[in-house]
């Protein structure tokens, strides 16, 4: 196939441009050159800011053009005219009107007006937005992902680089409990092979992504960590697991301080969308152990890489109140 991605340069677009010309297919990475990395053998590069110029790819005919960049629709709008047979959008799990509870599907309904002052709600939005216009614009040859949280090498978020940095320190650190909470994530690499599947088989239509393929706890993820981490002869990590109450009355904030908890009630099935449809469609996960251990490897090479959450000095002090 003949690929044009947009962006292609940063974390999950990379992974892509990486995967596809793995696999023998003809790919373009167009991006503004204001974020360099390695270059995969045999792709090619062009210039430009898809916001007002797209003139170094709307001359081509492309089997498919992969957008991972677009968070706009006003950018969509523009891109939807370069001539392509297919149409494949990153969007997102947050989309949905409500994920309040557990178990939501493709067919849930999507956000379709909203507070431009809520924070919250803008990022959904506009993504929900951009989804129409593509179905739209490609009825019956759009393809719509919609992963949660992406994990793995080249993460620019640190969110789940932060677990697994926390536990290769050891010592006692602070998990919001209880230790059965679902979370999901899903590998970047395991996107980028889902990908090139569903375009190399001509699916079309919107598919949650997100994993792991069965239902994990927090419990399961740091149980992996804690196995990857004594491995490389790390020092022993346990986990104490406080309330949420005590954190928030702390001023610990959610999924930015502590990644993979969000204890608000409108926010309770987000970390426990269906992966159904994708999984009957092909979708394959690699063992967590594997994406800990990629991250940690990464991290190794990247000493400058992001790793969010709590700082240090943080939580030796939340530690203290618990203990005291």
């Amino acid at each position: 196939m003949k690929i044009l991605v947009l962006g292609g340069t940063r974390f999950v677009g990379r992974h892509m441009v990486s995967h596809f010309a793995a696999q023998g297919h003809r790919v373009v990475r167009f991006h503004r050159g204001k974020t360099t990395c390695d270059l995969p053998d045999g792709v090619e590069e062009r210039l430009g800011d898809r916001n007002d110029d797209l003139s170094a790819v709307d001359r081509d005919e492309w089997d498919a053009v992969v957008d991972v960049s677009c968070y706009e629709p006003d950018q969509i709008r523009r891109s939807l005219n370069l001539k392509a047979a297919r149409y494949l959008f990153i969007s997102t799990v947050n989309v949905y009107q409500d994920v309040a509870r557990p178990g939501v599907s493709e067919d849930a309904p999507t956000i379709d007006t909203f507070d431009t002052t809520d924070e919250a709600l803008i990022y959904g939005g506009k993504k929900a937005a951009c989804e129409r216009l593509v179905m739209e614009r490609f009825d019956g040859r759009a393809i719509v992902l919609r992963p949660g949280m992406i994990v793995g090498k080249w993460d620019n978020t640190g969110r789940f680089t932060f677990w697994c940095e926390r536990v290769l320190r050891g010592g006692l650190f602070l998990v919001p409990g209880p230790a059965s909470r679902p979370v999901q994530f899903i590998d970047a690499a395991d996107l980028a092979r889902f990908t090139e599947r569903v375009l190399a088989q001509n699916l079309c239509g919107s598919y949650n992504v997100v994993g792991p393929r069965d239902t994990t706890t927090m419990e399961d993820l740091l149980r992996e960590c804690q196995s990857v981490t004594a491995e490389r002869g790390a020092p022993s990590a346990r986990a104490a697991w406080v309330d949420g109450d005590f954190l928030l009355e702390n001023g610990v904030k959610p999924w930015t301080e502590m990644p993979l908890w969000l204890p608000e009630p409108q926010w309770s099935g987000v970390l426990q969308i269906s992966n159904a449809k994708a999984v009957d469609a092909g979708l394959e996960y690699r063992p967590i152990a594997d994406s800990v251990r990629g991250v940690l490897d990464w991290m190794r090479s990247a000493p400058n890489c992001v790793i969010a959450g709590l700082a240090s000095a943080r939580e030796s002090e939340l530690l203290l109140l618990v203990q005291g």
